[in-house]
């Protein structure tokens, strides 16, 4: 890859052209002249790493983006780290947003760029799959705050003081930050229990591919559409609050016809009552009564017994999908947890008969055979993290090379996109804890992909 800059210019939004890349935002809305808490959490969230330079009473300081405050006049934001190259590099899509937040002229260098398309496709591809790592990291603290909210709406909600503010608090927080596929993609990689964390992880990857599937269909939710289904996708298991404690917390495996398993297997009658009351959507409603009804009704893990699955909603059969996936490769005390790919034949092998197979097509397309998160071994003994869903070939993803055929764990991790080596193929899928321990999640998390 060659290339020559310039001098660098001032230009205006309007001018911004695709041969640039951004080294200062210098002009603003007005907004930007004395920020308040709002736009100063915003900043601080999307350019972490940053650089700004404000004007505080009659001084102009330069700061790191954390220790602006309210009142700010804010003058400039530069230096710009490499996981914020989405920012620097000009495109339509990010003149797009640019406008939409209100910045309004730059400090650019152009640059004659002498790329072939596979490397434009690689770099654009570097930037993606360092852009989600950056969100897993931020999103396990996250889901750790979202399953505490979780647990306390459960147990508040068993002593008839339900309270859903705390969860709608970090239902907001993940949707403004963008973080449901990153925490959804983290949920075969830590730790997990049947209950709380088990709702988060299915509400992520549930409202991700609900998100991307919607889009397919021409069809973008409004944010409160989005904040909405997050929230409900949370709930789906809220009828567990009416399960006594000791049964819901048991790892033991109850008898099918006892009662422990009947008290089990009425929670979702038990959500729907809950959440009726609460006066919630019959979308919502629907999510949480039926997403355990299986498209053969009479199978005994089929509950409640309904007359036909046409009463089952688009909805409710995507997140019963989830709801099984989540179950599978969730990692828990009790239970060997399985590798994503495994969990995503096995229930290939159910639709038709458990799961609507055109939901499960939509769903299967959205995660790709090796879902994101997957550790796989290659052809030449080298081992890997899936980073980027494949696209058209479903055997072919982008991965990150963690470990080389020698066997050394690598410190930089060179991305490949099989569709572009067919030469390097992935001939098994891993139990990322039986391979990597306890630290598979911080391995993830700290991917340097080059």
């Amino acid at each position: 890859m060659t290339s020559a800059t310039s001098q660098s210019e001032s230009v205006l939004l309007e001018n911004l052209d695709d041969d640039m890349i951004i080294e200062r935002y210098i002009g603003f809305i007005d907004k930007f002249t004395s920020m308040d808490e709002m736009t100063c959490k915003w900043l601080q969230h999307n350019f972490k790493g940053v650089k700004a330079g404000v004007k505080r009473a009659d001084k102009t300081l330069q700061l790191a983006i954390e220790d602006i405050q309210i009142g700010d006049m804010l003058l400039e934001l530069h230096t710009f780290p490499p996981a914020l190259q989405k920012l620097t590099l000009v495109n339509q899509r990010l003149k797009e947003e640019l406008k939409k937040r209100g910045f309004l002229e730059f400090q650019v260098k152009r640059v004659k760029k002498h790329l072939t398309q596979k490397q434009i496709s690689r770099q654009e591809a570097v930037i993606k799959s360092s852009e989600l790592i950056s969100k897993a990291k931020e999103g396990a603290t996250i889901s750790k705050g979202a399953t505490k909210a979780v647990s306390n709406l459960i147990d508040d909600t068993r002593d008839g003081n339900m309270e859903i503010g705390e969860v709608s608090a970090f239902v907001e927080n993940i949707i403004q930050s963008g973080s449901t596929e990153a925490i959804g993609v983290i949920a075969s990689l830590k730790k997990s229990d049947q209950t709380y964390a088990h709702c988060v992880d299915v509400g992520a990857i549930f409202h991700s591919a609900y998100i991307q599937l919607l889009k397919g269909r021409g069809i973008e939710l409004t944010p409160d559409q989005k904040h909405e289904m997050l929230l409900g996708a949370f709930m789906h298991d809220i009828g567990k609050a009416k399960v006594p404690k000791d049964i819901l917390d048991s790892t033991v495996r109850f008898e099918r016809d006892s009662r422990e398993m009947q008290l089990m297997q009425s929670h979702p009658v038990f959500g729907a009552e809950i959440l009726t009351s609460m006066g919630s959507s019959d979308t919502i409603i629907n999510m949480a009564h039926y997403h355990h009804v299986k498209v053969d009704t009479s199978m005994n893990s089929s509950y409640p017994q309904i007359a036909s699955y046409d009463t089952v909603i688009m909805e409710t059969r995507l997140i019963a999908i989830v709801d099984v996936y989540q179950a599978l490769v969730g990692r828990r005390s009790y239970k060997k947890s399985w590798a994503p790919p495994a969990a995503m034949n096995f229930i290939d092998q159910l639709s038709g008969i458990e799961f609507d197979i055109d939901m499960w097509m939509s769903f299967y397309q959205i995660m790709g055979k090796y879902p994101v998160g997957s550790l796989v071994e290659m052809n030449d003994g080298s081992i890997a993290f899936v980073v980027q869903p494949a696209g058209e070939d479903l055997d072919r993803p982008t991965v990150a090379v963690i470990r080389n055929a020698k066997g050394e764990d690598l410190t930089h991790n060179t991305l490949i996109n099989l569709v572009d080596e067919p030469e390097i193929k992935i001939v098994k899928d891993l139990d990322n804890y039986e391979v990597l321990g306890e630290n598979s999640l911080d391995i993830f998390t700290n991917l340097k992909i080059s």
